[in-house]
C-alpha cells in the first residue's frame, strides 16, 4: 500500500472514531429534590446560598412552569411511567405498589443498551419481603412489614444498580423507618443493608458517583433522588458549620444546613462528570418532587405541600445539554414530570417502548425550537378539592364553590375572578370533568356519577346501632360507634356504599357513617369531614343528611373515596355529631368497597362482620347499643 493510500486510511479512521465517541448515546443524571420549594433556591431570592445549583441553572435551560404533585409518591410514578398517579394506584396520597405491568423510564433506556441507576428514596413500593427484612420487622412491628405485605423491590422495574430506601421519612443517621423507630430501610439491590452507616446523603452520593465512574464507557440513565430536605430535620455538625452565623433559630439553621448539603453533592456529581468528559454529553435534570413544607420557601407562590395551590406543586427545574444545545436559556411552556419519560427518551434520539396509555407528552420538539407546548393541561386531587392549570389559568373546585386565578397576572393566586369569569369557569369545569372521568377518580368532595346509584338491597341480618342522646349536645359533641375493622386497601379510584335506614320514632338525620383510623372510639380520627364524603344526593355526610322516604324505608348511599388512595380505611363507625336528643335506631347493610371494574370488597354484610366494644355511657350519650337483627324487622 502506498503512504498516501495509508494516510487517508488513517484519517478515515481518525474520523470514524471521532464520529462514534460524538454520536455516543447521552447519558441521563436527574437529580430529584425531596420537599424543596421555589424559594429555597438563592437564585429564586432564597436566603440560603446555593451556588452550585444556581450555576445549573444559570447554564442550562429553566423550565419555568414545571409541574408536579403536592405529594411525592405521585410525582415519582409520573417520572417512572407518564402516567397520571390516578392510573398507577399512587395517587392522590403517598404510598402505593408501582405494578409491574407498568412500563418505566429505567425499562426504557435498558431496552437500548443503558446501563441504569437508582441512589436514593424510592417510594413508589414497599420494601422487598426477605427473611432479614421479615425478621427485622417481626421484632419491631410484631409482623412481616409495615403494612403486612412486602414489595417488589425497585430492581423489578428496570434499575440495574440500585442503592435505595423505600419509606417515606428515614432516619438519616441510622436509616431506621422513622425517627429511629422501626428497621433500617437501606438496601443494595435485594441485598438488605442494616450494617451500612453513615449520613443517608453522603451514601446516596458515594454510590451515584461510583455508578457515573463504573458505567463511563457505556451510556447510562442514573436517577438520584436525594433525602433532603424531607423530615426528620437533620444535619452533620460539619455542615451546621457552614451556615451564617446569623441564622440563630435551630430549625432554620438545619434547614439550612440540609439545602447546602445537596447543594455540595449536586457540585460533586456535576464534578465527576466534568472529570470524566461526560459532562458535554449528559441531559442533567433539577427539580423537587413537590413544594416546601412550612420550614422552607416557596414564594412567590402561595401554599406548599400538601396543598393545591402553586406552591405545592410548581417546582424549580432546569435541564442541561451541551451537546444538545440545551444551554442558557428559559422555557415558558407548560410541562411536568409527567412528561420527562417520553421527552428524555426523545432526546436521546430513542424509540419509546411499548406501554400502557401515556398521559405524558414528548415535548422535546418545542424546547427545542422554542416552541409552544403541546401540554394542554394539568390535573389533581387532594382531599376537599380538585385543581387544574392550563398556561393561562388555575382553577380549584371545592365542595360548594370554585375559585380561579389568573395565573399570568396573579401567580400568587391572591384574587379569585371566578364570579368575572363565568365562561372561563364553565370551560376549565368541563375540562376537569373530562379529567375525572377519563382518571375514574372517585372523587370525595363530589357527587358520584348517578350512573353508580343503585337501589338498596337488605337481607338476611341488618346492622343496628340504638343510642339515646339527652341534654343539649353542642357541635364539637361527638360519638362514634364503631361496628367493624377491615384491613384492605383502597384506591382513588374507589367508593363507599351501604344501605341505610331508621325505625319508626326515632329520627331520621344527625348521624352519619364514616370510615376512621385508630383503635377505638375515643382515639378515632374521623375521616368524613367537612368538605369530604359527599354522597350521590350533594350531601356532605358530616352534616347527619336526613335519610330519604322516612322511618323504616332504606336508601342507598355511595361515596368517593379518592381522598384517601392509596391507603387503609381500617375503621368504620356510626358518627352522632352535635346531635338532637332522641332515642335513635340506625340500621346499615351491605357496606362495602366499590372498585373501578364493578367488582365490590365486602366489609359489612352480617352479624359475623361486627367488630365492636362496649362504650360507656356519659352525660350526652347513653344505652349505646350494637347488634346484628333481622332485615324484617326494619318496617316502615
Amino acid at each position: 500500500m502506498k503512504r498516501p493510500d495509508c494516510l487517508l486510511l488513517l484519517c478515515a479512521l481518525v474520523g470514524a472514531t471521532a464520529f462514534a465517541a460524538d454520536a455516543r448515546k447521552p447519558n441521563i443524571v436527574y437529580l430529584l429534590a425531596d420537599d424543596l420549594g421555589w424559594g429555597d433556591l438563592s437564585r429564586n431570592g432564597g436566603k440560603i446560598p446555593t451556588p452550585e445549583i444556581d450555576k445549573l441553572f444559570t447554564r442550562g435551560v429553566e423550565l419555568n412552569n414545571f409541574m408536579g404533585w403536592c405529594v411525592c409518591s405521585p410525582t415519582r410514578a409520573m417520572l417512572m411511567t407518564a402516567r397520571h398517579p390516578y392510573r398507577v394506584g399512587t395517587g392522590p396520597e403517598t404510598g402505593g405498589e408501582l405494578a409491574r405491568e407498568e412500563t418505566t423510564i429505567a425499562e426504557g433506556f435498558k431496552a437500548h443498551g443503558y446501563r441504569t441507576g437508582i441512589f436514593g428514596k424510592w417510594h413508589n413500593g414497599e420494601d422487598p419481603d426477605t427473611p432479614e427484612f421479615r425478621k427485622a420487622c417481626e421484632e419491631t412491628y410484631g409482623r412481616q412489614t409495615r403494612h403486612g405485605k412486602g414489595g417488589l423491590g425497585v430492581n423489578a422495574h428496570g434499575f440495574d444498580e440500585a442503592w435505595v430506601y423505600y419509606g417515606g421519612s428515614v432516619d438519616y443517621f441510622t436509616l431506621r423507618i422513622s425517627a429511629n423507630r422501626g428497621p433500617v430501610s437501606w438496601w443494595h439491590n435485594l441485598e438488605y443493608r442494616p450494617q451500612d452507616v453513615g449520613y443517608a446523603e453522603d451514601l446516596i452520593t458515594g454510590h451515584a458517583l461510583e455508578f457515573i465512574r463504573e458505567n463511563k464507557d457505556r451510556p447510562f440513565f442514573c436517577y438520584v433522588p436525594f433525602h433532603i430536605v424531607h423530615a426528620p430535620l437533620q444535619a452533620k455538625d460539619s455542615d451546621l458549620a457552614g451556615v451564617d452565623a446569623k441564622v440563630t433559630d435551630q430549625t432554620k439553621r438545619v434547614y439550612a444546613a440540609m439545602v447546602q448539603a445537596m447543594d455540595k453533592n449536586v457540585a460533586s456529581i456535576l464534578a465527576e462528570l466534568d472529570r470524566l468528559g461526560l459532562r458535554e454529553n449528559t441531559i442533567v435534570v433539577f427539580t423537587s418532587d413537590n413544594g416546601a413544607t412550612r420550614d422552607g420557601n416557596n414564594l412567590p407562590f402561595r401554599g406548599g405541600k400538601h396543598s393545591l395551590f402553586e406552591g405545592g406543586t410548581h417546582l424549580p427545574t432546569v435541564i442541561h445539554w451541551p451537546n444538545g444545545r440545551v444551554v442558557s436559556g428559559q422555557w415558558d411552556g407548560l410541562c411536568g414530570s409527567l412528561e420527562m419519560f417520553p421527552t428524555l427518551m426523545a432526546m436521546a434520539g430513542l424509540e419509546m417502548p411499548k406501554t400502557r396509555p401515556l398521559d405524558g407528552k414528548n415535548i422535546w420538539p418545542a424546547l427545542r425550537d422554542h416552541g409552544p407546548s403541546p401540554v394542554e393541561s394539568y390535573y389533581w386531587s387532594w382531599h376537599t378539592e380538585d385543581a387544574i392549570r392550563t398556561a393561562d389559568w388555575r382553577m380549584h373546585r371545592f365542595a360548594d364553590h370554585s375559585e380561579l386565578y389568573d395565573i399570568r397576572a396573579d401567580i400568587g393566586e391572591a384574587k379569585d375572578v371566578a364570579a368575572a369569569n363565568p365562561a372561563v369557569v364553565k370551560s376549565l369545569t368541563a375540562k376537569m370533568d373530562a379529567w375525572a372521568d377519563s382518571l375514574g377518580a372517585a372523587l370525595t368532595h363530589r357527587p358520584p356519577p348517578s350512573k353508580l346509584d343503585a337501589k338498596p338491597t337488605p337481607e338476611g341480618q341488618v346492622l343496628e346501632i340504638a343510642v339515646t342522646v339527652e341534654g343539649k349536645p353542642k357541635p364539637k359533641d361527638v360519638l362514634v360507634v364503631p361496628f367493624a375493622r377491615w384491613q384492605g386497601n383502597v384506591f382513588a379510584t374507589d367508593y363507599i356504599e351501604y344501605d341505610v335506614a331508621v325505625a319508626p320514632g326515632s329520627p331520621s338525620k344527625g348521624f352519619y357513617y364514616s370510615p376512621f383510623k385508630g383503635n377505638d372510639s375515643t382515639g378515632a380520627r374521623l375521616e368524613f369531614n367537612r368538605g369530604e364524603g359527599v354522597d350521590q344526593f350533594g350531601r356532605e355526610q358530616v352534616s347527619g343528611p336526613e335519610t330519604k322516604g322516612g322511618a323504616g324505608v332504606w336508601e342507598h348511599r355511595i361515596i368517593g373515596l379518592s381522598s384517601y388512595g392509596p391507603g387503609i380505611l381500617p375503621g368504620h363507625a356510626i358518627v352522632f355529631k352535635g346531635t338532637a336528643p332522641g332515642s335513635y335506631k340506625v340500621y346499615l347493610d351491605n357496606l362495602r368497597i366499590r372498585h373501578a371494574d364493578g367488582s365490590t370488597t365486602p366489609i359489612w354484610t352480617s352479624g359475623k362482620d361486627t367488630n365492636s366494644k362496649k362504650i360507656e355511657n356519659t352525660e350526652l350519650f347513653k344505652d349505646i347499643k350494637v347488634r346484628a337483627v333481622p332485615a324484617a324487622d326494619v318496617r316502615p
